[in-house]
């Protein structure tokens, strides 16, 4: 075996489609991109970007620490140079962390990262342009690709009787938290107000927007002058008017929708907040319950889908079709809610380095099972 060789069996070099990095909702699937990248690069791997027909070179002096702005991060890299794509070499590996557009294959070895197949499942909460690209990738692009990585085994289980995917090549790797590896971005001490609350998600359907502030302004459970304050962004199928009308109704109780903001301050609010909120008719894994979390704050959440394997102290789950089962929720939290949540716990079970260890681990296995072509190739 001649030196290239060695090199090329030794090495890993992954290339990463970088298009969700320019959505606008950066949220569950680009934050978890950038986060895998940045694992990855920890890893010793070679991180590549790539979109379409480009390699993107990110802008000089770009960090790949993982405690910064993540957002800003990615956008950084998407605003990179443009060049090209070469032919990638014979031990290049592809990951595709969105859902893939097309079935072309440019990568001797290539992986596709499954997140949730919601719009087959709830597809009600979704457009239907957004329902029918989901269906030909789960149905066709996604047999493209030589594994699948699920983020959850409820994702894994969807699967297996939503796609033809064979469920051997269907590996499981929880993922990580999505800001605050290592370090708090918001270092200082904040004082907890027992009147706030947090929700994190984008405003859409899925979300059960309607659901939440409904139950928010006529539980009985909770006090007058309890606040909920919103981060995310608006979405689709979503009425602003009707949200606009349920921030501040009679009674007291007061919603803030705050948009999108930056790492510092949403682990900020975290802080903050005595307690969070997720509701959600469906997830594939559900960012905002271990987040919160990793911050401290329990959580009320959706009974259902991969949020039935967060079993965790401070985790206190509800009909997400039933406010009452969310009031029997909330007096379990207000009753155990000084319990301790270890974040020790925690990091042992959603670990970015064990998903990009997963992803390495295949591609080795894949590249000592085709050794000989390799070398030639190189």
């Amino acid at each position: 075996m001649d030196d290239q060789g060695q090199t090329n069996l030794d090495r890993p070099t992954v290339f990463i489609e970088a298009e969700p990095f320019a959505w606008r909702w950066f949220a569950g699937i680009p934050r978890y991109t950038a986060r895998l990248a940045l694992a990855l690069a920890a890893q010793g791997v070679n991180v590549r970007f790539f979109h379409k027909s480009e390699e993107i070179q990110p802008l000089a002096g770009i960090s790949w620490s993982p405690d910064q702005d993540i957002e800003l991060w990615a956008r950084r890299v998407w605003h990179g140079e443009r060049t090209p794509l070469a032919p990638p070499d014979s031990a290049s590996m592809g990951l595709y962390c969105g859902v893939r557009t097309d079935g072309i294959r440019i990568f001797p070895f290539e992986v596709s990262v499954l997140h949730d197949l919601c719009p087959l499942i709830v597809g009600f909460t979704f457009p239907e342009a957004a329902r029918g690209g989901f269906e030909r990738f789960y149905s066709d692009t996604l047999l493209k690709s030589d594994i699948a990585v699920a983020v959850s085994h409820s994702t894994k289980a969807d699967a297996a009787w939503l796609s033809p995917m064979p469920p051997d090549r269907i590996k499981v790797a929880h993922s990580g938290m999505s800001l605050c590896l290592k370090t708090h971005r918001y270092p200082h001490k904040v004082r907890r107000s027992p009147k706030i609350g947090l929700a994190v998600s984008t405003v859409e359907p899925r979300k059960n927007a309607g659901f939440l502030l409904d139950w928010f302004h006529n539980s009985t459970a909770l006090p007058p002058d309890m606040e909920l304050w919103w981060v995310g962004r608006m979405g689709w199928l979503t009425s602003r008017r009707e949200l606009r009308a349920m921030t501040r109704p009679a009674g007291g109780r007061r919603v803030r929708f705050l948009g999108n903001i930056s790492d510092r301050s949403l682990c900020r609010l975290y802080q903050k907040a005595s307690w969070s909120i997720y509701p959600s008719l469906y997830e594939g894994f559900g960012f905002p319950v271990v987040d919160s979390l990793r911050h401290g704050t329990p959580v009320l959440t959706s009974h259902n889908s991969s949020i039935r394997e967060f079993q965790h102290e401070g985790v206190y789950l509800f009909d997400p079709r039933d406010g009452s089962t969310v009031d029997a929720a909330w007096r379990s939290f207000r009753q155990h809610g000084d319990g301790v949540i270890k974040p020790a716990e925690l990091f042992e079970r959603y670990d970015w380095e064990r998903v990009a260890r997963l992803i390495v681990d295949e591609h080795c296995a894949w590249k000592r099972k085709n050794a000989p072509a390799i070398v030639r190739a190189a």
